[in-house]
């Protein structure tokens, strides 16, 4: 087989271009048959589809062939490939290899059609010198660059190209100058300020874009991200901290602060600085998950375990779910190894408790926490039963869930012992209860309730301790004394709750109240009686007086107090109408009528008047039943200065009060 005959099976044979190509040089070389070789690369030209392909044909056309038409023929058909900057660079690179300088320029002015970053214009200006070598086409790549600029990060790579391109670092400096107009943000300016110092090596440009920075940046979320690049960029950390705490001035969200002490401590681990910003977050929190993740981030970023510590036992504030207080239980325990406050949160979950899985999970943290015997075995106790009455505590938990009231807490703790005699589940039901209690009477029931199923008198005590602080008027004094009697049977705190009220009494009616109370509810009739003299030396009038006698009469029986008593309120008897009220109270409280004519007969002696000595008689009738002594105190009446005046009412008096007709008629 002849070298033509081989050449033309190879050529018949080619795929790809590198086949045409390479079968084209052989035929150059072995043949010198420039024109079958140009046939054959025209064929393989026709399928390619890729810039680099066409510049494998025009490099081979202008070396193989020395054919530089055709070489720029393949060049402008790889224009219509072309997509990228490097694509067109490729092609006027390839078209100055083979002399054809206007080609390179038209294909460098398309490259530039294509550029989309900033980077790319200078890469192609530095191309454009390094190829063509021409410096008017390379300046005004850079003049479209600049033009080109939106960004901080357009200006700053802008910058970057003129120094790498053109070597000059005042023409990059405008750039940076140029560029403070267009930051918006804290990013900005640390990038623009980071661009100075790694450009042009300005610490002094740089600083001065801080401060520009610093000045115009109204948001403290964007003075951090300047700080930052203050401390890491400008290695100036006495800078970066002044702008930290500008920045925390301009903060009013807690999470925006835990931003920023985690950005001090990564820029400058400055753990104080960092700890003082993290508590002025803490304020700002008021829910569970906030305050969770401060403490933990002060516990991870600062390593102060008191400071976290703090925080969570806050949490317990936010009216966290028993599952929550677990998890503080435990990174107080184990990261913080305060076991006595992990023991104090897990007191609060076992109160949060609100299902049977709750109840295990906190179970589980108060066994592997806990040291008290007595807990631990109520923890077990409950456990057991809560197993061996699975359905009925699920009905008791759903219960509790729709409690609002301490009586309904209460009501259903009450219901626990009668049900399963599970008195630490009451306990706990009694502690929500007592969380809920307002009113006077709702602690009342709560410490009954306590005393009658768990026997707590400890607690029952603290509960009347606080009532004591509350009475406000007799009847609250009153319940609680009986509370104090019945439950704790504690005489002589009921006795220092009614001297105190001594001590403050003033009226008759006080201490005759308290007398009346002392006696009965304590029997204590020395006392009552030390009272009642109290309360005759308080009286004042004829009715404080008689009520105060009625009292001591009802209490004690004693005659001899009620008796100086109503001689007291003789002493205050001015008219009948105050004697009449004496007359009456004594007839009704002391059964005795030797004490009621005492009094009428003082009576008779202080008045004088015929209307006023015809109601003493009418009185005599009516409380003695003496007619002969009412009739001589008619003929009293009778005898007075203006009986004239009043003569027809004594008439009338003797008449119908008296029943003596034939005497009323002589009168006539």
């Amino acid at each position: 087989m002849s070298k033509k005959e081989e050449l033309e099976e190879k050529a018949e044979s080619c795929e790809t271009s590198e086949d045409y190509v390479n079968v084209a040089k052989e035929i150059v070389q072995d043949l010198s048959d420039k024109d079958w070789a140009g046939e054959l690369m025209d064929e393989g030209a026709e399928w390619a589809q890729t810039v680099d392909e066409l510049i494998l044909f025009a490099k081979a056309a202008g070396e193989a062939l020395g054919d530089k038409d055709r070489a720029k023929q393949y060049l402008v058909q790889a224009k219509d490939f072309g997509t990228t900057t490097q694509d067109f660079v490729n092609l006027a690179s390839a078209a100055s290899a083979i002399g054809d300088t206007a080609t390179a320029a038209e294909l460098m002015t398309a490259a530039q059609a294509k550029c989309t970053k900033i980077a790319d214009f200078f890469t192609l200006s530095k191309t454009i010198q390094d190829v063509l070598g021409d410096a008017d086409m390379a300046k005004q790549t850079i003049d479209a660059a600049i033009g080109k600029c939106k960004t901080v990060a357009n200006y700053v790579d802008c910058a970057k190209g003129i120094v790498d391109v053109l070597g000059d670092k005042e023409q990059a400096k405008g750039i940076f100058d140029k560029a403070g107009e267009s930051c918006k943000t804290g990013d900005d300016c640390a990038l623009l300020a980071k661009g100075a110092l790694e450009i042009l090596e300005d610490a002094a440009l740089a600083r001065s874009l801080y401060e520009k920075g610093e000045a115009q940046l109204e948001t403290g979320k964007d003075l951090v991200a300047l700080a930052a690049s203050a401390a890491g960029d400008l290695k100036d950390p006495e800078y970066a901290k002044a702008i930290y705490r500008k920045a925390a001035e301009r903060m009013e969200k807690g999470e925006d602060l835990m931003t920023l002490a985690k950005s001090i401590v990564d820029s400058l681990q400055d753990k104080a600085l960092a700890l003082d910003i993290y508590n002025k977050a803490e304020p700002l929190f008021s829910k569970f998950d906030q305050l969770s993740k401060l403490a933990k981030a002060i516990l991870s970023d600062i390593g102060d375990a008191a400071a976290a510590g703090a925080i969570y036992q806050k949490t317990l504030e936010a009216d966290p779910t028993s599952k929550q207080l677990v998890q503080v239980a435990k990174a107080l325990a184990d990261e913080l190894e305060d076991t006595p406050g992990a023991l104090k949160v897990l007191k609060g979950a076992e109160l949060a408790v609100k299902s049977n899985d709750e109840f295990k999970l906190t179970a589980e943290a108060i066994l592997k926490y806990a040291d008290d015997p007595q807990w631990i075995e109520a923890i077990k106790d409950q456990q057991e039963r809560r197993e061996a009455n699975a359905a009925l505590y699920t009905d008791f938990l759903a219960q509790e869930n729709t409690c609002e009231t301490s009586g309904a807490l209460v009501h259903l703790a009450r219901k626990v012992v009668m049900q399963t005699g599970d008195k630490h589940y009451a306990r706990k039901l009694y502690k929500r209860a007592a969380r809920k209690a307002h009113y006077f009477p709702e602690y009342l029931t709560l410490a009954d309730a306590v005393y009658a199923d768990l026997e707590d008198a400890e607690w029952v005590r603290e509960i009347y301790t606080m009532l004591q602080e509350r009475c406000d008027d007799p009847l609250k004094t009153n319940n609680l004394v009986d509370g104090i009697m019945a439950n704790l049977g504690d005489s002589q705190w009921a006795k220092t709750i009614y001297s105190s009220q001594e001590q403050s009494a003033s009226k008759a009616t006080d201490f005759v109240r308290l007398a009346r109370i002392v006696n009965d509810k304590l029997r204590d009739a020395q006392w009552a009686g030390e009272l009642f003299d109290k309360a005759a030396e308080a009286c004042a009038d004829v009715v404080s007086c008689t009520t105060a006698a009625g009292a001591a009469l009802a209490s004690l029986g004693d005659m001899d107090r009620a008796k100086a008593l109503y001689t007291k309120a003789e002493s205050f008897c001015e008219g009948s109408a105050q004697f009449e009220v004496l007359v009456r109270a004594a007839a009704e409280q002391a059964n005795d009528p030797q004490v009621v004519r005492g009094l009428v007969q003082s009576a008779e002696g202080k008045l004088s008047g015929a209307r006023d000595l015809t109601s003493l008689a009418e009185w005599t009738l009516t409380y003695l039943d003496d007619p002969p002594g009412a009739r001589r105190i008619y003929q009293k009446a009778l005898q007075a200065p203006d009986a004239a005046s009043r003569k027809s009412d004594i008439v009338l008096s003797i008449k119908n009060k008296l029943g003596d007709e034939g005497w009323a008629k002589k009168l006539i």
